[in-house]
């Protein structure tokens, strides 16, 4: 992993970044109970060989006073850029050091613990993994769902560039409604909310008050873009985020994207190994698939045959990095893997996790503009985000002030979320 261009900045002066020495925040609340509580249940989650029980209790007895050391996981293809990118934390608490950092670092730390790159019983072994096999039984609970936004009219560039009655309305109506529902499928995140518990926002399934709780919504400005193609986009990148329910209505996403011509090949990015609980990696996306063809519903085990065939004839390929799961902020960005992006015509981003990324994880008042944040993104960019951590921008001016007064912790409950775009044509 290669260091960024470095003209590849916000134009803005970067704030301070989000950190958890405040008792009262959601950061310190994140690195006192809520990750800590994470190892607890990996550790109880099977029966562990020794030394991994050992290791996973020495991390939960670390947190959150101990301090910043470099990883013991020479084996592993990222221990290089691990102990490069933490030098500059290294003896600061995991309340002093940045909140995303001590965050992801936690996630490989407990990687390091179970042994998941060094030989023996730990090895290649998902820690998440039972808590992942749980989220099969939403996708089954959510397939009418599903199929609603498969089944029917099509949704189609080529109606539109036929010229077929009311096509460009009724293609418009069905992409925000699609975009609309996917962006809820992100509140399926086992990292914030495990099994048995949730947050209380809308649901997938009620789909007609879900743009009330949308504090941006973007949903008509890609509507319009994708239906005013002269011809299909060359290719639309995807930054998966949560596995299980929230993957499913994103292969949904690209086979429409794909089936409608609205773009001729995909992209999808996955997490190179095991992260945030819930994230998607490789064996996942498969294990998505197959449980699809398992499906009671034709239209399930219909689209896991289209998908099947995408992968087979590249319309969708699969990449990964481990900038996925690395410490480094949008702008640090290896440069290989912003030129990939840059080749896109679109990216579409899922996750609060992500856009942690691209802003920083800093500390922006909430009315700053989203473009200039961005500006060192390298194509179109499309978030569709549920708010769990303490930072946004692009709100229209008094929002904020008026949703603490609504709901006093909005900006991390799950309850919330954001269809943002930034740097769109036009």
């Amino acid at each position: 992993m290669k260091s960024t261009p470095a003209h590849t900045l916000p134009q803005l002066p970067l704030p301070e970044p989000l950190r958890g020495r405040d008792p009262d925040s959601f950061a310190f609340r994140t690195l006192s109970g809520r990750l800590p509580g994470i190892a607890r249940r990996v550790l109880d989650s099977r029966d562990w060989h020794d030394q991994a029980c050992l290791r996973l209790e020495a991390l939960v007895d670390d947190m959150p006073h101990g301090r910043l050391r470099l990883l013991d996981d020479p084996q592993a293809p990222d221990a290089a850029d691990w102990e490069a990118d933490l030098i500059p934390y290294l003896g600061l608490t995991w309340l002093e050091a940045p909140w995303y950092v001590s965050e992801t670092y936690f996630f490989r730390r407990l990687l390091e613990a179970t042994g998941y790159y060094q030989a023996g019983p730990g090895f290649h072994l998902d820690p998440y993994l039972p808590e992942k096999q749980q989220e099969f039984e939403a996708v089954y609970a959510h397939s009418s769902s599903l199929c609603e936004h498969l089944d029917g009219s099509e949704i189609s560039l080529n109606q539109i560039q036929l010229g077929k009655p009311l096509a460009v309305e009724q293609v418009r109506h069905r992409l925000i409604s699609l975009l609309r529902q996917n962006i809820w499928g992100n509140q399926a995140d086992r990292s914030m909310w495990p099994a048995g518990s949730k947050a209380e926002g809308p649901s997938l399934q009620n789909d007609g008050r879900s743009h009330e709780y949308l504090l941006v919504d973007h949903a008509n400005r890609i509507a319009d873009f994708l239906t005013n193609l002269p011809a299909p986009l060359h290719r639309i990148d995807l930054i998966l985020d949560n596995g299980g329910i929230e993957l499913s209505y994103d292969l949904v996403l690209a086979d429409i994207l794909l089936s409608g011509s609205f773009t001729q090949n995909i992209r999808l990015h996955a997490k190179p190994h095991p992260t945030y609980v819930s994230d998607v990696t490789f064996p996942d996306f498969f294990s998505t698939i197959d449980h699809l063809e398992q499906a009671r519903e034709a239209c399930l085990r219909a689209l896991a045959g289209r998908l099947r065939g995408y992968l087979a004839d590249g319309r969708i390929r699969l990449r990964t990095d481990y900038y996925w799961t690395s410490l480094r902020s949008g702008w640090d960005m290896p440069a290989e893997l912003h030129h990939e992006l840059g080749e896109a015509s679109l990216v579409i981003s899922k996750g609060d996790a992500n856009y942690r990324r691209w802003l920083g994880d800093r500390i922006w008042p909430h009315t700053t503009p989203i473009d200039p944040i961005l500006a060192y993104f390298p194509s179109p960019l499309l978030v569709l985000r549920v708010l769990k951590a303490n930072l946004i921008a692009g709100l229209e001016n008094g929002l904020s002030e008026k949703m603490y007064r609504l709901d006093p912790d909005w900006l991390h409950n799950g309850n919330w979320g954001i269809i943002q775009a930034a740097g769109l044509p036009g």
